[in-house]
């Protein structure tokens, strides 16, 4: 298909450095360009241009800042957690930098991602993979979704991340519930980790809602956004603050599970005590008794009697049955 014989043929391009590029067509679905130079001719025809950019090189932001206009923010401002820091207007762009959640391994933390927009270009820069990204990019596919202004495409990946978000939170709620119930059988390290675990997911997952807030209440008094995406973010905003209530609720559960743990390690490490503290006890009359025997005095009574031992043994036993008896009887045991 040649691009030149149907300018109005493709709505959205998605660039993705380097030299990876994807055009979702009029009616939806997603198509990939391998030609920078095809994508430059289309850029003044289409409505929308999403330049997506994983790890670049210095190459590849010198391209974005001559064509496009991209201006990249130093790079400490994306670890920086101020909203002055990672929501900027200028005067005919702004940019806002957003985290998604990545995992590795059992170790889930929030990846920085800028969302760069000027007239109809979006450009995402990121420097890690994120599945989010990779879904919506299948999703669009198999929907033919079309967009119309580059601040809706980005609002649909933060909807699809928030979904994503909400997915982790069930996952938890339900973890919680789990280990509520294996805790009453079982003290293990393992459920311990675990809930250690999932205690720091549930603050990530919090952290990144929270950050969200702030940001979209940026966007939704900018004048650079247009009302019907406008309209989405409110419906996001509406979700995070639903989201939000549920972390403070699992982080309760957490502290609740943790402390009724705590307390069920305490009576079992107590039972153990007063098992070794009943054995002590009993041992004590004979030890007592022994010792006695053990002095190295010229006269004790029964030292040279054939019975001595006997006489010994059966004092031992008997003031040891006394003593369990006294327990007994005062209900101590």
């Amino acid at each position: 298909m040649s691009f030149e014989n149907h300018p109005e043929g493709f709505g959205i391009y998605l660039l993705h450095l380097v030299l990876k590029a994807y055009a979702i067509p009029v009616g939806g679905g997603i198509k990939r360009i391998t030609d920078k130079r095809e994508i430059l001719k289309i850029v003044r025809r289409t409505k929308v241009l999403w330049i997506d950019v994983r790890e670049p090189s210095e190459e590849d932001i010198l391209f974005l800042e001559k064509e496009f206009g991209f201006r990249e923010p130093p790079k400490e401002v994306f670890e920086d957690i101020e909203i002055s820091s990672r929501f900027y207007e200028g005067r005919d762009y702004l940019y806002a930098i957003f985290s998604f959640l990545v995992q590795h391994k059992e170790e889930v933390f929030a990846e920085p991602v800028l969302f760069f927009i000027k007239g109809n270009i979006l450009i995402t820069l990121r420097y890690n993979k994120i599945v989010t990204f990779s879904m919506f990019k299948r999703i669009v596919d198999r929907r033919r979704l079309e967009f119309n202004f580059p601040d809706q495409l980005m609002a649909e990946l933060l909807n699809l991340e928030v979904e994503r978000i909400g997915n982790r939170l069930e996952i938890i709620g339900k973890r919680i519930r789990s280990i509520k119930k294996q805790i009453f059988t079982e003290q293990s390290p393992e459920i311990i980790k675990d809930l250690a675990y999932y205690d720091e997911l549930n603050l990530t997952l919090r952290e990144s809602i929270n950050e969200k807030l702030r940001i979209l209440q940026k966007l939704l008094r900018s004048t650079k956004i247009n009302n019907v995406t406008k309209r989405e973010l409110k419906l996001i905003i509406e979700d995070l603050h639903a989201l939000a209530d549920y972390t403070s609720i699992y982080m309760e559960k957490i502290d609740s599970v943790q402390e009724s743990l705590l307390g069920l390690i305490t009576i079992k490490q107590n039972q153990t005590s007063q098992v070794f503290a009943f054995i002590a006890t009993l041992f004590l009359p004979p030890t007592l008794i022994a010792s006695i025997y053990g002095m190295n005095f010229d006269f004790i009574p029964f030292l040279h009697s054939p019975y001595g031992f006997w006489i010994s043994v059966t004092l031992m036993v008997a003031v040891t049955g006394g003593l369990l008896g006294w327990l007994k009887l005062k209900r101590i045991i």
